[in-house]
C-alpha cells in the first residue's frame, strides 16, 4: 500500500502517479482516473484527469499484456518496443482472420493509418474507419484490430478525447523520439520500475504485469540489483534501500476501481486475500468489481451505475463479503463521498451485508 501510495504521502498529480507506477491498467476509463485520483494530492476530479489525457501528459494505449494502460509519453515507445512483438505473436489467429498476417497487407494498412493521421487530426475509431475506407482500406469487422496493430507498431496512440469517445493521433506527434533500448536493458528498466512501485513481488508477478517471460523477469530483477527472500513458500524480490512510509493501513479503508494496480498487477494475490473470512465467495469472484479494502485486505466489492438522466445521482452498491464493524462502514461512506467529489455528481451509497 505504501509503495503504491494508497497510504503515506500522496503524489502531487496524476501525472506523477503514472510516472511512478510505470503503467496503470485503464480499460475502464473513468474508473482508472479514480485510481489516479486516490493517489494524488487534493483528489483531482475526473474532468481534471481527462484534461491531462487530452493534453498528452498522460497517454492511453494498448501495452504490456496488452490491454488499455495509462502511460507517460517518455515510456510509451520503449515499453511498446519491448512488449509489442510478443503480443503480435500471441494474436496470430486474429491477424490471420483479418488478413493482417500478410506482411504486404499489414504494411499497406499501417501506411494508410499513418497517412490519415499525418495531418495532426485526432480521430475517433469511426472517423478513422471512414477515412481509411475512403483511401481504399477495407475496415469491415477489423477496424479494432487495425487500431490495435497501429498502436503495437507505434503508428498511432491516444489523442484528445471527443466527449466520451477515445481518439487516435499520430504516435510521433504525442511521443518524444528516443534511442531504442537493447532487449536486456529494456527488461532491466521495466523490472526496476515495477519493483520500486509494486515490490516486493515475485518473478511471476512481473511476468504477468509486464507481458514478458518469467525467465526475463528473473533476469530483470537481477540486473536491477534486487535481493530475494522467502515468505510462505514464495520467492519475493525487493530493491534495497527503498524507503517505506511509516503510515500503515491500520484504520484505513478504500474503494478501489476494477483492475486497480493494487490487485491486478500481481499474479499471486494471497497477501490481500481474506478468503478464509468470506461467507459468500472468494476473491476471484470480484475480479471485475471495484474492491473494498479494509486495512489492505479485500472485504467486499462495489459497483456504480451511471445516471440515465442529468440530475439523477450515481448509485453505488457495496457488497460486503465478511462481517465489518460500524467504524469500517463509516469509513466506506467517507470513500463514497470522495468518489462523489471525483465524479462531481451526487452518490447514493447502499451497503449489502454478508449473506
Amino acid at each position: 500500500m505504501s509503495r503504491q501510495r494508497l497510504v503515506g504521502e500522496p503524489f502531487a498529480s496524476p501525472v506523477d502517479v503514472v510516472e511512478w507506477l510505470g503503467a496503470v491498467q485503464a480499460q475502464e476509463y473513468v474508473d482508472a482516473g479514480w485510481a489516479l485520483s486516490q493517489r494524488s494530492e487534493d483528489a483531482p476530479t475526473a474532468g481534471e484527469v481527462e484534461a491531462l489525457v487530452a493534453s498528452g501528459e498522460i497517454l492511453r494505449t494498448h501495452v504490456l499484456r496488452p490491454t488499455w494502460h495509462f502511460v507517460r509519453p517518455a515510456d510509451a515507445r520503449w515499453m511498446l518496443e519491448l512488449t509489442g512483438p510478443r503480443v503480435v505473436r500471441t494474436m496470430a489467429s486474429a491477424w490471420r482472420a483479418t488478413g493482417l498476417d500478410e506482411p504486404d497487407e499489414r504494411a499497406r494498412v499501417l501506411d494508410a493509418v499513418a497517412e490519415v493521421l499525418g495531418d495532426g487530426e485526432h480521430l475517433t475509431r469511426k472517423q478513422l474507419a471512414e477515412r481509411l475506407e475512403a483511401s481504399g482500406v477495407d475496415t469491415t469487422k477489423r477496424i479494432g484490430f487495425i487500431t490495435l496493430a497501429a498502436e503495437l507498431e507505434r503508428v498511432a496512440i491516444s489523442g484528445a478525447p471527443q466527449g466520451k469517445q477515445q481518439t487516435f493521433a499520430a504516435f510521433d506527434d504525442r511521443v518524444p523520439a528516443s534511442d531504442p533500448l537493447e532487449h536486456d536493458e529494456a527488461v532491466a528498466r521495466l523490472a526496476e520500475r515495477y519493483l520500486r512501485s509494486h515490490g516486493p513481488a515475485t518473478p511471476h508477478d512481473l511476468s504477468w504485469w509486464g507481458g514478458i517471460t518469467v525467465t526475463d523477469a528473473r533476469r530483470g530483477y537481477e540486473a536491477a540489483g534486487a535481493a530475494s527472500y522467502e515468505v510462505e513458500g514464495l520467492t519475493y524480490y525487493e530493491l534495497p534501500g527503498l524507503e517505506t512510509s511509516s503510515t500503515g493501513g491500520e484504520g484505513i479503508s478504500h474503494l478501489l476501481p476494477p483492475y486497480d494496480e493494487y490487485l491486478i498487477s500481481y499474479k499471486n494475490r494471497q497477501a490481500v486475500d481474506a478468503s478464509e473470512d468470506y461467507v459468500r465467495e472468494p476473491i476471484e469472484g470480484l475480479f471485475f468489481w471495484g474492491l473494498a479494502l479494509d486495512e489492505g485486505r479485500v472485504v467486499g466489492g462495489w459497483k456504480w451505475s451511471r445516471p440515465t438522466r442529468k440530475d439523477d445521482p450515481v448509485r453505488l452498491t457495496l457488497t460486503l463479503l465478511t462481517p465489518t464493524t460500524s467504524a469500517v462502514r463509516d469509513r466506506f461512506a467517507v470513500q463514497a463521498d470522495r468518489f462523489s467529489r471525483y465524479l462531481d455528481i451526487p452518490v447514493e451509497l447502499t451497503m449489502e451485508a454478508p449473506r
